[in-house]
């Protein structure tokens, strides 16, 4: 019969799985205990959760969360970070954290993110994405310069349309001036 402890964590695990946009599993084994709090630290000034959870527990909040993925993180000593905002902010910084670290046995094995298992390479490579603000610079930036090189095309359009209105109009005044010529020299020689 389960404790009314392991009911409590249980249901906070379920609240977590379905608060998460990403969910990463790191193996921890014989890390120090220094380590996992400087890592928790680390990770809660990026909006990260980091725990550390037992895979039974895991397996059951997974199934009464009615997210099945979940319970194939649970493999071996077992930390989860939970991100519940930008996931990608959150895998970077969780990896530009164990990338700092040295002598240590934390190790990413997997993750879920948008609903799909992946795996450690997968976690590394999405590290190396631009944020979101970033991608939404560049398309600001993008659509500015094509705007402006648009108006550019249409108002060289309307000046190049506008000198040849008037070269129309000048070639047409030097016709009319040696028409009007032609004339006044017909009235004289009548």
């Amino acid at each position: 019969m389960p404790t009314e402890r392991k009911v409590q964590q249980v249901a906070d695990l379920v609240d977590r799985i379905n608060r998460a946009e990403v969910a990463i599993a790191a193996s921890f084994s014989s890390e120090s205990v220094s380590n996992q709090t400087a890592l928790r630290q680390a990770m809660s000034n990026s909006s990260v959760e980091v725990k550390v959870i037992k895979n039974t527990l895991l397996r059951r909040a997974a199934a009464e969360a009615g997210k099945p993925l979940y319970s194939e993180l649970a493999d071996g000593p077992t930390a989860l970070a939970f991100a519940y905002d930008e996931p990608i902010t959150a895998i970077k910084a969780l990896v530009a954290y164990l990338n700092t670290l040295q002598d240590t046995n934390f190790a990413i094995r997997n993750g879920i993110y948008e609903d799909q298992v992946v795996d450690a390479a997968y976690i590394q490579e999405l590290a190396t994405l631009p944020s979101k603000e970033e991608l939404l610079a560049r398309l600001a930036g993008n659509l500015v310069s094509k705007i402006s090189e648009f108006a550019s095309l249409l108002t060289a359009t309307q000046r190049d349309f506008v000198g040849l209105i008037e070269a129309r109009a000048n070639q047409l005044a030097l016709s009319g001036e040696v028409v009007a010529e032609e004339v006044v020299a017909e009235d004289k020689s009548e």
